[in-house]
């Protein structure tokens, strides 16, 4: 069986990638050619079946939710331990794959943006822009925009597409704060070190000063990632947060907490947000999915 590569196809019909609002389009190119322009939740089979791609193989893949080993013949890996929610995410991200990997190398894409390595963007890149529009095959922006103007922005709307969608609550949120008129951020907060601390902290093989034990930094509630609107402010990766925070008591109680408050996430001076909080059990402790609104 012959494969019809999804991203050479999209190119050909498209002309040429010139913006990321081109990649993005790829998404809607994929639901329409699959029959699904206005359908939930996406069908991702029939958009492999369009395509006379392969069912995607399901092998463990540690450290690794998805991988495009072979495009020309549309061999597709998912990791077979993640739940189904993840590997559906996974999925449509190996579709955005096929894209990436049929554009030609070298070329100027706009905005400064040059295709030096195989497949174009630097790996960062390349995998920011792949999830964006895996999220905008699962969860198209106009059914979420449509969400949102029913329900607000908020952990139900982002619940009622994480069920309609059958995609992760965590996916869904992110979605939600991308395309909410407001400055929105979804952060994942986890206890512990930030790098410093851990470079520095003394081993616990060493025997201090006169046998005393090593002292070690107090854990903190730390970002894990951040991501929202494109007007949302950039929160930084291990910045921590007050324990007098409705963030910190959210992780403390083990219950959701939700309203406004004055925070200080990117610098010296703080400011007000509205957040709200779920804390829910993860290897290593209680974690906090956040999503704040910058007022």
């Amino acid at each position: 069986m012959t494969v019809n590569d999804p991203g050479l196809m999209f190119i050909n019909k498209l002309g040429q990638i010139n913006s990321v609002q081109d990649i993005l389009a790829y998404a809607d190119f994929l639901l329409e050619e699959s029959g699904q322009a206005h359908s939930i939740p996406v069908d991702l089979s029939l958009i492999f079946k369009r395509f006379q791609i392969p069912t995607p193989i399901q092998k463990p893949l540690p450290g690794q939710q998805g991988l495009l080993l072979d495009a020309k013949n549309g061999i597709v890996v998912i990791n077979s331990n993640d739940p189904p929610s993840r590997q559906k995410f996974s999925q449509a991200h190996e579709l955005v794959e096929f894209l990436i990997n049929s554009l030609p190398n070298g070329k100027n894409i706009g905005n400064g943006w040059t295709l030096k390595k195989p497949g174009g963007f630097t790996e960062s890149m390349k995998e920011i822009l792949c999830n964006r529009t895996a999220a905008n095959i699962l969860m198209p922006p106009a059914y979420v925009a449509d969400q949102i103007n029913q329900h607000g922005t908020n952990f139900g709307c982002a619940r009622l597409i994480s069920n309609e969608c059958e995609i992760s609550l965590s996916a869904a949120l992110v979605q939600v704060a991308r395309i909410s008129r407001g400055s929105h951020s979804v952060i994942l907060w986890i206890m512990k070190n930030k790098p410093s601390e851990i470079k520095e902290k003394i081993p616990a093989s060493q025997l201090g000063l006169f046998d005393d034990k090593p002292s070690q930094p107090a854990l903190k509630l730390r970002v894990e990632w951040s991501m929202g609107s494109e007007s949302a402010p950039f929160i930084p990766k291990d910045k921590s947060v007050e324990e007098t925070s409705l963030i910190f008591k959210a992780c403390q109680t083990g219950s959701f907490t939700s309203g406004e408050e004055r925070l200080c996430l990117n610098g010296k001076k703080s400011r007000w947000f509205r957040t709200e909080n779920l804390p829910f059990r993860a290897a290593g402790g209680t974690q906090v999915l956040s999503l704040i609104e910058h007022i």
